[in-house]
């Protein structure tokens, strides 16, 4: 144990006192004041110290301050941590085990792959143009339950540049079908203002313009940019259907 009063070390008993004098006024808001007053005077004495500098300069004065300080801080830090800082807000802790961020949809059905027609067929129907610009025709109307927004629906589709009747996607290639939530954003806005009012066993035709699809910046090298899109889309299932809203 080191003794001030035993040590041989030069001016240890000088520098215990300085040391003790810097605890007490780090944990004395008077005794800091007036070592601050003292300090803007340009002399200090504290326990037999000299002027400010020797005092600053006093390598056992700083470490033990920086000691106190960084105990100061971690006690802080823990009183944050478990009593939350005091403020109304509480700190939220998360689980060990965090919970399922979603409940996993339904499945699409699987199917057998088929082969797409490479360009669009010919259809006939009653040619409807909405006023967002979109256009859809009923060539094999359904019977089944109609589709609305908030469902969740399983279809297959094929998708054909307008100018040039070229095939650039198509499900009906894939073991199963597609499953997308209508409204949720998940798809381009022509098939989110298309897709309701489709029956289940039917099939739709839209007529998608660019600004309901990819727009001035297209799709890669697959879809140019202000391209004209035509999908056919068959409606094969409506697997959830959108919950009720409160009265």
């Amino acid at each position: 144990m080191y003794d001030p009063e035993t040590s041989q070390k030069p001016r240890a008993a000088q520098r215990h006192a300085e040391v003790q004098a810097a605890f007490a006024a780090l944990n004395d808001s008077t005794k800091r004041r007036e070592v601050d007053r003292d300090l803007r005077a340009g002399d200090v004495a504290v326990a037999g110290a000299g002027r400010p500098s020797d005092f600053l300069s006093n390598r056992y004065v700083v470490a033990g301050a920086l000691t106190l300080a960084a105990g100061v801080i971690a006690i802080l830090g823990i009183i944050i941590v478990f009593g939350g800082g005091g403020g109304d807000d509480e700190l939220v802790v998360a689980p060990t085990t965090p919970a399922d961020a979603s409940t996993p949809g339904p499945t699409a059905p699987a199917q057998t792959p088929g082969v797409p027609d490479e360009s669009p067929p010919d259809v006939t129907g009653e040619e409807v143009t909405l006023d967002s610009g979109l256009v859809y025709i009923d060539f094999d109307p359904g019977t089944g339950e109609v589709a609305q927004t908030g469902d969740t629906v399983a279809v297959n589709y094929t998708g054909w540049l307008q100018d040039t009747g070229e095939l650039f996607d198509s499900s009906i290639s894939r073991d199963s079908t597609f499953s997308v939530v209508i409204g949720a954003g998940g798809v381009i806005q022509g098939w989110e203002l298309g897709l309701p009012g489709l029956a289940e066993g039917g099939t739709r035709r839209l007529i998608i313009p660019a600004e309901l699809a990819y727009g001035e910046g297209g799709s890669g090298e697959t879809i140019p940019a202000n391209a004209t899109l035509i999908f056919d889309i068959e409606l094969v299932d409506i697997l959830t259907k959108a919950p009720e809203s409160s009265p």
